[in-house]
């Protein structure tokens, strides 16, 4: 597989990305973090849509991050921390997603 660099941190192409399993990730644990890794189903080219989102669960209470981009902060800190759940959260959002949390805090 084609793999892409930005910045210092890997991009996988969108075949590669398709091919991790959102199926075997732990969501359960990203939710009780305040997160949560959205299959949106695919962008006009047919690439993978896989977004990382904050949670927003009204019967659980008020969100633990305002926005997004609060939640990618977060992700992102704890992956440069070394955790396994947060690195595969980010080794599995589509290439767009991940341009767009790169550019927002740099390489993880």
């Amino acid at each position: 597989m084609q793999q892409f660099s930005t910045t210092g941190s890997e991009i996988r192409d969108a075949a590669t990305a398709a091919a991790f399993s959102l199926d075997a990730f732990d969501h359960e644990a990203a939710r009780r973090d305040g997160w949560v890794i959205s299959d949106c189903g695919n962008y006009r080219d047919d690439a993978p849509h896989i977004e990382l989102q904050k949670f927003d669960n009204p019967e659980q209470g008020p969100p633990k991050f305002h926005d997004d981009r609060e939640a990618w902060a977060h992700v992102v800190a704890r992956a440069r921390a070394g955790s396994a759940l947060h690195i595969r959260a980010l080794d599995l959002v589509d290439r767009r997603e991940r341009f767009a949390i790169e550019a927002a805090f740099g390489p993880w």
